[in-house]
């Protein structure tokens, strides 16, 4: 009777193995459908695209803010020429028409500025109007012949609009604030 049961037990073993493994392809069948029905989705999802405008334009406005604090007296030509790259509208008009005042006035202070961005957020984004507003805060160091270098902390507000060569900063502006221990 022994015999019986183990050659039974036996038995069974490759038909509980099969099973089993039947089982487990069934499974991973069922779950790479849903990963690839979720893949589907998201691939043609209208937010997808949304979110790499917002970071297009986050990554260019930020750009451009640093652009406009950025200037160095011996390449102002340069940094007035990059100015105009990153502008449009009355912005860039303003730059374009008072290139030489800021030229002269750039050199005869010997002023370096460069900016780095700490932090930066679109604020608003209007992908069909081509319209987006950005927030950035920024360090700027600030070296002006016969001073010591000094750092400046800067909350800026920016307005970009989406021109045929990309995005470009048409308005910027102080975002007012209240450094720590200032009422």
């Amino acid at each position: 009777m022994t015999t019986d049961t183990t050659t039974e037990t036996e038995s069974n073993v490759p038909r509980v193995l099969l099973t089993a493994a039947i089982a487990l392809v069934v499974a991973a069948a069922a779950v790479c459908g849903w990963f690839g029905v979720a893949w589907a989705r998201a691939a043609n999802d209208d937010s997808l695209a949304y979110s790499k405008h917002r970071d297009e334009v986050n990554r260019v406005g930020a750009n451009a803010v640093v652009t406009m604090n950025t200037l160095d007296y011996r390449k102002v030509d340069q940094g007035l020429a990059d100015w105009e790259a990153a502008t449009t509208g009355g912005l860039h008009d303003e730059i374009v028409k008072g290139k030489k005042t800021s030229r002269d006035a750039i050199v005869a202070a010997q002023s370096v500025t460069k900016a780095t961005v700490l932090s930066s957020a679109v604020s608003e984004l209007d992908d069909r109007a081509g319209q987006a507003s950005i927030l950035v805060a920024l360090k700027v160091n600030v070296t002006v012949k016969g001073q010591q270098p000094a750092d400046k902390f800067m909350r800026l507000a920016g307005k970009l609009q989406r021109t045929q060569d990309g995005w470009k900063l048409y308005e910027i502006g102080q975002v007012p604030y209240l450094q720590p221990g200032q009422q």
